[in-house]
């Protein structure tokens, strides 16, 4: 019998959205007057609901954020493998190891509690329903993203689906906890009662789940079921080498990609890192954090030190890519895809060697905090203040840190100081946090 990490193909046949055929024709001028109706009515449901802003009437203004910090604001135009178009009082054109991101402006990414999940195997994370799963690959629908066709992921690029979030604080905490710790030698059923089955996955329908083993029932009602954990052994996704970017939804969706590419001036075509090609309208996105040419999130580089100052006796980690808690990040209903959550006090330390040019990010109180927590954030360079934030609440709007010049600098220090509520919920996020490195 062949064993079930080699099963587990990588090979992916993308798929295009079809076209949709005209159901009714009215005479003329009527046919006219309906036409225009129906198109006030689709531009108000657009503007109100930013999930059903799929096709036509694509917005695409923004603004660029260059790697020396200056910001350009402006309307995406064009984007291929090396270079960004926008427009506005006049054509402009960067080369990409120039631009550190591009938002797009008026929208967030809201992470809805009641979304189903995929999370990847290198933490990307998409708001998909699983339509059907066998031993190879998933087939996903997008989930709030409305008239997409369904896409197809290896089955080896996945860490889990959460197929219902528990409405519970404490049972969602611990869900996200085994997300990101996973159990090595079987797939693993999380049910609703809190009872887990291991197993081998085999299979899966829009009714019941297929778990196979020893101790294995075979068929598994998917209502009972929350979350899906795969086997860590079998996991095989392979960091984004070279340039690219990672992409952030509305819908909180967030993945990396590379051959990026601006279709029709309207659809945002690119190959996830899983090896699945998209194809996502403009609408849709939120931003693109371009990566390579020496631009890192904070995330993935390793301190030099971290320090942690209880101010009773709780002590706290710090964590990449989720909150103090361990969920992913959130800033007033505004989900991030990188950063770093701590709570207060905690100190890290990044030796540099005067390689860095700048530093960015965006703070603030994560949204676990429910409204409450209060911290100071702080930026150091060589041990020398060169930004704070002064205090900031868990009501507070996200606060941007502005470009840090780091030329020659040997040491950036981020720490996060008590409040003036001693350390009560002070759940503190550096979002979006980014390295500037020279370029070679």
């Amino acid at each position: 019998m062949m064993p079930a990490i080699l099963r587990r193909s990588r090979r992916l046949r993308p798929r295009r959205p079809g076209k949709q055929g005209r159901l009714w024709r009215w005479p003329a001028p009527v046919s006219q007057w309906i036409s225009v109706l129906l198109a006030l009515c689709w531009i108000a449901v657009a503007w109100a609901s930013p999930a059903l802003a799929q096709v036509g009437g694509v917005l695409r203004s923004g603004r660029l954020i260059a790697r020396d910090g200056t910001p350009t604001a402006g309307r995406l135009e064009g984007l291929t493998g090396d270079r960004l178009q926008i427009s506005g009082d006049s054509d402009q054109q960067f080369e990409l190891s120039r631009v550190v991101r591009f938002e797009l402006e008026g929208r967030q990414a809201r992470l809805r509690r009641d979304s189903p999940l995929v999370i990847l195997a290198n933490g990307d994370l998409l708001v998909a329903q699983v339509v059907r799963a066998d031993e190879e690959q998933l087939s996903l629908r997008w989930e709030q993203l409305n008239g997409l066709r369904e896409f197809v992921v290896p089955l080896e690029a996945v860490r889990g689906l959460v197929l219902r979030q528990p409405a519970e604080g404490e049972l969602q905490r611990d869900l996200w906890r085994r997300l990101g710790k996973g159990e090595p030698g079987a797939d693993e059923l999380v049910l609703d009662n809190g009872d887990t089955l291991r197993g081998e996955l085999k299979g899966m329908t829009e009714r019941e789940v297929r778990l196979e083993g020893e101790n294995a029932p075979g068929q598994v009602s998917r209502k009972g079921v929350v979350a899906v954990l795969f086997n860590p052994e079998l996991q095989d996704l392979p960091a984004l080498e070279g340039p690219g970017a990672l992409v952030s939804l509305i819908d909180g969706s967030r993945f990396h990609a590379r051959g990026l590419e601006l279709i029709n001036s309207e659809v945002l075509q690119c190959q996830a890192v899983c090896g699945t090609l998209l194809e996502i309208p403009c609408a849709a996105v939120t931003s693109l954090q371009f990566l390579g040419h020496g631009i890192r999130p904070l995330s993935e580089i390793e301190p030099a030190e971290a320090d942690f100052t209880p101010y009773l006796e709780d002590r706290w980690p710090w964590r990449r890519d989720r909150n103090c808690l361990g969920q992913p990040l959130q800033l007033r209903g505004n989900s991030h895809a990188t950063g770093l959550g701590v709570h207060s006090r905690q100190r890290l330390d990044y030796d540099l060697a005067g390689k860095a040019e700048g530093f960015l990010a965006t703070v603030g109180v994560d949204d676990s905090a429910r409204g409450r927590g209060a911290v100071e954030f702080v930026v150091l360079v060589d041990d020398q203040p060169a930004w704070k934030s002064g205090v900031v609440r868990g009501r507070d709007e996200p606060r941007a840190v502005p470009f840090v010049s780091l030329a020659g600098a040997r040491r950036l220090t981020l720490l996060v100081e008590f409040g003036p509520e001693a350390n009560v919920l002070d759940h503190a996020d550096w979002c979006d946090a980014v390295l500037i490195e020279k370029l070679r």
